[in-house]
């Protein structure tokens, strides 16, 4: 999704599926990630708007924000905004 030309600062849309990819010990989730249809894994970082997020959980959603690869490869996404594209659950 993101070009060689882009930087750190400018917004980014990803759209996918939001998936819960870690769980406390009750079941709740304290992590997801939109994979987008290339199977690109975007980390959602977990600020107010990221949690916001947490509610949509396996919905198809667009995040716009500023996508950064972490010291491991990981992409990850702090979302400015989003909407929620499907209404069905997965």
């Amino acid at each position: 999704m993101k070009s060689d030309s882009q930087t750190d600062d400018e917004l980014t849309a990803v759209r996918g599926i939001l998936i819960a990819v870690d769980w406390d010990e009750n079941g709740n989730t304290l992590a997801a990630a939109v994979f987008d249809r290339d199977e690109e894994e975007y980390l959602v970082h977990l600020d107010a708007k990221g949690k916001e997020l947490l509610g949509f959980i396996r919905r198809e959603v667009e995040a716009v924000g500023k996508v950064r690869k972490t010291t491991k490869g990981r992409n990850t996404i702090t979302v400015e905004s989003y909407a929620v594209t499907m209404n069905n659950d997965w």
